[in-house]
């Protein structure tokens, strides 16, 4: 009888090894072959899951930023105060900063490509909006200050990435103590309606 292969389950092993490979070797260092050892599998195989490179590393960019627009997308739409939600959004991004720093190289070389550029634009536009949906809740519960949400959602997502960043370049600035204690310090000040209703 013929083994019975869950598609989508191989699919999340491959973008994991394709992930690490392109992270340690690069973009021009990765190949198809080197990813398929990765993976455990023939790079035949692989060719039934990714034709070519290219397709790999769209699928590995999108699948990245898919799950961090869902992570935004369910805490936005969840009930409860917007504080709380703000609260469990800052604990999966901080989450997943060990993530985003191993593929934040990715994201460099993503955003070389034109297509690969505006498809990180579009998630950054999507997160922004769901992110100001949130604190506009915030606003008309009380919970955070008055102002500009989507300006706010700009700056909130700026402290992020701003740390994201100096961790690419510096690996232990981001992982260091106290680094994410003070970022959720900071948004929290700069969205407190300071116990006016």
């Amino acid at each position: 009888m013929p083994k019975v292969i869950d598609v989508q389950e191989k699919r999340r092993e491959i973008l994991a090894a394709a992930a690490a490979t392109f992270a340690r070797h690069g973009y021009s260092g990765t190949n198809l072959q080197r990813v398929a050892v990765a993976a455990g599998m023939g790079k035949s195989s692989l060719y039934h899951y990714f034709p070519t490179r290219d397709a790999l590393f769209d699928a590995l960019v999108q699948d990245l930023l898919r799950r961090e627009e869902a992570a935004f997308d369910e805490l936005a739409a969840a009930p409860g105060p917007a504080s709380e939600r703000l609260e469990a959004l800052m604990t999966a991004i901080l989450d997943l900063t060990g993530e985003w720093l191993k593929a934040g190289p990715l994201l460099v070389e993503c955003l070389r490509d034109p297509r690969g550029r505006r498809a990180v634009q579009q998630a950054l536009r999507r997160i922004r909006t769901a992110l100001a949906t949130l604190i506009k809740d915030g606003q008309r519960r009380g919970d955070f200050r008055g102002g500009n949400a989507d300006a706010l959602a700009t700056v909130v997502l700026g402290c992020f990435d701003g740390v994201l960043l100096q961790g690419l370049l510096q690996p232990d600035l981001a992982r260091r103590a106290g680094v994410a204690t003070e970022l959720r310090k900071l948004v929290r000040a700069g969205l407190s309606s300071g116990g006016k209703r």
